[in-house]
């Protein structure tokens, strides 16, 4: 009987937990999580395919190519969902953030933290304050991503029969 007793007050305890755990917004796991340095998030994104949600959409992939710092972005514009644009960059880590140098549009750094298995990332303005807008991964894959870049296009090579 004392097992069972001791069995439910876990089950209860567990559930209430794993409960109120669900009603944490984006903005406390920001704050709960553990803080990603570079060895953590090189560790998550090398040579994977991310996606990032806003909460309510998808909104960008990003490829980390393997190995590198180099980084392949594509996106749609809210107006024209069959208009893909892609952009090339690298990151790396400043003052505990994560930075971006994309080639078309500029540098950006956010604070990503892991909560519990959910990657959360917020942007850092140019005063240092983090941007109320949070991000979450959604997917990782391993497939690249293949998409054009100005009149770059990076796409996988094609092997002809005669090469092989």
């Amino acid at each position: 009987m004392q097992k069972l007793l001791f069995a439910l007050f876990v089950l209860t305890f567990t559930t209430a937990a794993n409960a109120q755990d669900a009603t944490l917004s984006l903005a406390e796991k920001l704050r709960l999580g553990a803080i990603m340095d570079a060895a953590a998030f090189k560790a998550l994104t090398d040579g994977n395919t991310i996606t990032y949600n806003n909460g309510t959409e998808d909104v960008y992939r990003e490829y980390y190519r393997p190995g590198t710092n180099r980084i392949v972005i594509e996106w749609t514009e809210a107006g024209d969902p069959s208009q893909t644009i892609c952009d090339t960059g690298t990151w790396y880590e400043e003052n505990g953030l994560i930075c971006f140098d994309w080639s078309a549009s500029g540098s950006v750094c956010a604070l990503w933290v892991d909560y519990e298995g959910e990657y959360i990332s917020a942007i850092s303005g140019l005063d240092g304050m983090l941007d109320q807008n949070l991000e979450v991964i959604s997917t990782i894959t391993t497939t690249p991503l293949y998409c054009e870049v100005g009149m770059v296009q990076l796409q996988m090579p094609v092997l002809n029969a005669e090469s092989g």
